[in-house]
């Protein structure tokens, strides 16, 4: 199928660089991005989870993409402590 895509022509200079470099035509390039993406899941893999319980707490599945900053949380899960985390999480993200 043939069809006509308006893409911003810095953009399509990039690809068409890069794909000459490679030895692909962008052809080849655009099918694939397409394809990887209608190929993938419509959730994220956290929402496509279960709930799961902490103690006797059900948790949202949304809960688990905070879960790296959740050590610093000690053991308190109210909506003060789970901020407090987070800022001090992005804080030693910052550091690094």
């Amino acid at each position: 199928m043939k069809t006509t895509i308006d893409i911003p022509e810095m953009i399509y200079r990039k690809v068409k660089a890069k794909s000459a470099i490679e030895g692909r035509p962008v052809r080849d390039v655009a099918i694939k991005l397409f394809s990887a993406w209608v190929d993938q899941s419509d959730m994220p893999a956290y929402l496509d989870k279960k709930p799961f319980k902490t103690g006797d707490q059900n948790l949202p599945t949304w809960f688990a993409s905070l879960r790296k900053y959740a050590h610093n949380a000690s053991g308190q899960y109210d909506m003060v402590a789970i901020r407090r985390s987070i800022s001090r999480g992005r804080a030693r993200e910052e550091l690094i």
